[in-house]
């Protein structure tokens, strides 16, 4: 997978573009704006699931 658009990154994380772009400009996911828009590397998108992603409970003894 190469650099991606918002577009595309934001069927791969199941939100709109315009989220995608939103996290983008605050700096919550990592990319790069270009002459041509915003640009996400398949890094970019682990890292942003990695810190996301939920953590199951412990079990109670």
């Amino acid at each position: 997978m190469d650099i991606m658009t918002p577009e595309e990154v934001a069927k791969v994380l199941k939100v709109t573009p315009e989220t995608i772009r939103k996290w983008l400009r605050k700096g919550e996911l990592t990319g790069a704006d270009t002459p041509a828009g915003w640009r996400v590397t398949p890094a970019d998108i682990e890292a942003w699931m990695a810190k996301h992603r939920r953590k199951e409970p412990e079990p109670t003894p």
